[in-house]
């Protein structure tokens, strides 16, 4: 009954709230295999590489990283570093923010987003691990609360068209927005510590003489 609720409510912002804006090719990273499943659970993960760096120096910076996350402008107050071991090499946050479908000056659409961030760090490399995800989506218009877990609303089964080349309205919204919530995440982690490098963009300005 949920699914079906929220999707009559989502049916009814559509005249004031736009599809992502991203069809066909740019909807291939969202598609088959974009949301990995280990034993029946969904589970987002990345090794990084940091040669030159020790165990302490990458959990000193991953730790003022997480401090940034908890005082992010959607983070929300269940936001908290669970476990934090230098020693060995574990940081483990449980992370409430607002998620946004969309944001403008005329229409708000956001879910509640709740997930485990893990990182697992040694000398030259760290693993960071996004699991345990859940959404709380409040559907106004009708005053009603709804709670899913990742597992019965993004997967492959649930998010993508029967032959796999398209997102489900409803739940490929959840899945794209998670997806690309998840890649700025793993990114930040990656530019904090120094595996991966800003790049600079060079500003040629021609002038005539």
């Amino acid at each position: 009954m949920w699914k079906k609720a929220i999707a009559i409510l989502l049916g009814l912002l559509a005249f004031a709230v736009t599809a992502q804006g991203r069809d066909g090719d740019d909807d291939k990273k969202y598609l088959a295999g974009a949301v990995p499943m280990k034993n029946g659970i969904v589970i987002f993960d990345k090794t990084y590489k940091v040669s030159d760096k020790s165990k302490l120096e990458i959990y000193k910076d991953l730790r003022a990283y997480a401090d940034s996350l908890l005082n992010g402008e959607n983070s929300l107050e269940q936001s908290a570093i669970v476990e934090a071991d230098s020693l060995q090499g574990l940081l483990a946050l449980r992370m409430e923010e607002n998620l946004y479908f969309r944001r403008s000056a005329w229409v708000t659409h956001y879910t509640r987003f709740y997930y485990e961030l893990i990182f697992t760090i040694a000398d030259g490399s760290f693993n960071v691990e996004m699991r345990r995800i859940h959404y709380l989506y409040e559907e106004e218009a009708v005053e009603r609360t709804s709670s899913f877990t990742a597992e019965e609303w993004i997967t492959d089964e649930e998010a993508l068209s029967k032959d796999g080349k398209k997102l489900t309205r409803i739940s490929g919204r959840f899945r794209r927005a998670t997806i690309d919530r998840k890649d700025e995440i793993f990114r930040g982690a990656g530019l904090a510590t120094g595996a991966i490098r800003k790049r600079k963009v060079v500003q040629v300005i021609e002038t005539e003489e």
